[in-house]
């Protein structure tokens, strides 16, 4: 019951949606470091939330391995794509936490992410997945909880890809976010707590989903949300 006591608790609370964090990288040597990236890494994403036009390549993931895109399979290491990018890793050493997955992660021009959330707590409790996004464009629709978040180069967010989300790049121009998964720290939550909310809102249906048991689910109504 203490489980379901706790999914009860923070998915009725009110959540931010996404935060900006004080932290900025300079976009042209984001994209420099980017041209770096040999076409050849590049691996289309697993799972069905797209339209086969997401990619990814693994700068930190497990064995060191740049096609890898999960978290277990050994120790994590620095794959070869970022030896070739000396720029990610200085952006990756100002985050004061330790690492668990780290990738680059591209939506080509017309492609589309699919509405979805993200059960962040089956790869580790209360990981925090950060965006830093390397190159985009205006046209670039991404979208959480209904809210259009306006992630700029060089910036850094905290989205909470618990709540549904999605994204469109109806641009001429790939879109490449360096998406960091790390785990909490004290000097990570501090510089979280100094960032600017965007939005607020619950994650009932995350927690209905992800937390509570088939029964209850039916119980209340929800199954299938």
């Amino acid at each position: 019951m203490s489980l379901l006591r706790e999914a009860l608790r923070n998915g009725l609370r009110r959540h931010p949606i996404a935060r900006r964090l004080e932290l900025t990288f300079d976009p042209a040597r984001l994209a420099a470091d980017l041209a770096r990236v040999h076409e050849s890494w590049w691996s289309v994403h697993a799972g069905p939330y797209h339209d086969g036009a997401w990619e990814s390549v693994a700068l930190w993931a497990p064995r060191g391995d740049l096609r890898e895109q999960t978290s277990r399979g050994g120790a994590f290491a620095a794959t070869p794509a970022l030896s070739f990018c000396p720029y990610f890793q200085e952006v990756l050493d100002r985050f004061p936490a330790e690492r668990n997955r780290v990738r680059l992660m591209r939506l080509r021009s017309g492609g589309r992410i699919l509405r979805h959330s993200d059960p962040l707590h089956t790869i580790a409790k209360d990981l925090v997945r950060l965006h830093v996004p390397v190159v985009t464009n205006p046209d670039v629709r991404f979208t959480v909880d209904d809210h259009r978040v306006p992630l700029a180069a060089g910036e850094t967010w905290l989205v909470d890809v618990r709540f549904p989300h999605e994204v469109a790049n109806e641009g001429a121009v790939d879109r490449v976010h360096l998406v960091m998964d790390l785990v909490p720290s004290a000097e990570l939550a501090a510089l979280i707590d100094r960032a600017s909310v965007l939005a607020e809102g619950r994650l009932t249906g995350y927690y209905a989903k992800h937390l509570l048991g088939r029964r209850v689910q039916r119980a209340l109504g929800i199954s299938g949300n």
